[in-house]
């Protein structure tokens, strides 16, 4: 039974307004318990209409309400966390928005609720925090090749800190950060300090994808290539750092990319990889080469040399723009989901059309730079694209990132599609910032009409 004070509050936000009515009561007397302090009453009842307030905002009132008080139930000291909210609504809005906007960081936060105050009263949390700061912090935590379990906890704090900045600073998608670098920072970091813990100095490890072009999203793999000879080194880090313990995982590598994928060895040497691409790689393997980034280990700048021979012949070849308009073709086939519509990704003017135009006219025109959003302005400076094209481009592909980015942030997994049902679209369209789905989609297709109109202009126009 809800105290008599909630019979007063409208309670239509909620979609089952009986159980957020239970809720709220058990908000302010705890689960179970009978007697309530009186000041505990009181703060809490300051409470409710500022929490009511940014629920109503919530895309799903119901579940960020449910996951608030679980965090309540958690952090076990129920009057000192409603004084400190009271006091600080700005931090009560950041709660309830992360709550609602991303499951994991809401899981996070119940598992560990110190974490809240130890992350945002860190007089650095409004700044990103640069790889070699995350170094630093990793070298002090007493990790081992036999005790990983620091770096697992650091690597999950972390991501736990980016989300709430992200929360922080969202706002209309086209205003948003992005948080690609801080996120590939915090990478590099882990795969480096774990390295050095379990593959030692002659092992070498090339980023490749979104992690070479340091743009990484929640819950990407790291695309990587090894490079020497020390397989034990190459296995030992890919099994250690993919291990979960009740800390999660490091993070997850994946080094497909290799001469012959998953059939051949995972660690090659520079021999072999040379004769591969001279003789039997395909034009997407050389065309995945356009994002290699040596990241440590010996033989980084020899193979980054060897890389860049072979691109730059590929990029010669008179129907390069035939080659990687097919490419793009057998991606939409294999890997779309049946409507365009809802494939931002591999859809026509989705986020891989976006990024195959940017990186074709970098191989013909001999650009080699892994970052997609460096890339468009050195085609800009060189006059391939104008000034106009480069900022539509720009703003339409970081757009789509954006709406990937949220999509992703609730679970911290690899997402492609919109979802189907009209309920989850309205929900997502509200935590990327719209009032509603229409007022989403007419950016969504704009930006996607952007991104297929000048890929028309540019690849299919010239190469077809």
């Amino acid at each position: 039974e809800a105290p008599a004070d909630l019979t007063k509050i409208n309670l239509e936000i909620f979609s089952d307004q009986k159980r957020a009515a239970k809720a709220l009561g058990d908000l302010e007397r705890g689960p179970g318990s009978f007697h309530v302090a009186p000041r505990t009453r009181q703060i809490s009842r300051k409470l409710h209409p500022i929490l009511l307030d940014w629920l109503a905002r919530a895309a799903d009132p119901d579940a960020t309400l449910n996951q608030f008080v679980r965090f309540v139930e958690a952090y076990g000291l129920r009057s000192l966390l409603f004084e400190l909210l009271v006091a600080n609504p700005k931090l009560l809005e950041l709660v309830v928005k992360t709550f609602d906007v991303s499951r994991l960081a809401g899981d996070l936060l119940i598992r560990r609720p110190q974490l809240l105050e130890e992350i945002t009263r860190d007089p650095t949390f409004s700044d990103p925090r640069p790889m070699a700061e995350h170094l630093r912090r990793l070298d002090s935590l007493g990790a081992s090749a036999f005790h990983l379990d620091p770096v697992r906890a650091y690597r999950q704090r972390q991501i736990l800190r980016v989300m709430l900045r992200d929360v922080l600073h969202s706002g209309r998608p086209t205003t948003a950060k992005n948080f690609g670098f801080e996120l590939s920072d915090l990478a590099e970091a882990c795969l480096l300090f774990t390295i050095r813990l379990l593959a030692g100095k002659q092992l070498t490890v090339i980023a490749l994808g979104k992690f070479g072009g340091h743009e990484l999203s929640y819950g990407a793999d790291l695309d990587v290539l090894f490079v020497g000879d020390d397989i034990r080194a190459a296995q030992n880090l890919v099994v250690n750092m993919a291990q979960p313990t009740s800390e999660g995982n490091i993070w997850m590598l994946d080094a497909r990319l290799r001469p012959e994928g998953e059939k051949g060895p995972l660690v090659c040497p520079l021999e072999t990889y040379q004769a591969y691409f001279e003789h039997r790689a395909q034009l997407w393997e050389i065309h995945a080469l356009t994002r290699a980034r040596p990241m440590t280990g010996p033989l980084g700048a020899q193979f980054i040399k060897m890389a860049q021979d072979y691109w730059r012949k590929a990029g010669q070849r008179p129907d390069l723009f035939e080659q990687i308009d097919g490419m793009l073709e057998r991606i939409r086939r294999d890997r779309g989901s049946g409507s365009d519509f809802l494939d931002f990704k591999t859809g026509v003017g989705g986020i891989i059309e976006g990024e195959f135009l940017v990186q074709a006219l970098q191989m013909r025109e001999n650009i080699w730079e892994p970052n997609w959003e460096r890339a468009v302005d050195q085609l800009r400076e060189r006059a391939i694209l104008n000034d106009a094209e480069a900022g539509k481009l720009k703003q339409a592909y970081g757009l789509l990132r954006r709406y990937e980015s949220v999509l992703r942030r609730y679970e911290n997994k690899a997402v492609s599609v919109l979802p189907h049902g009209s309920g989850e679209q309205r929900r997502v369209s509200v935590r990327l910032g719209y009032d509603n789905f229409e007022a989403f989609r007419r950016d969504y297709l704009d930006a996607r009409d952007v991104i297929h109109a000048l890929y028309e202009e540019h690849i299919r126009n010239k190469g077809l």
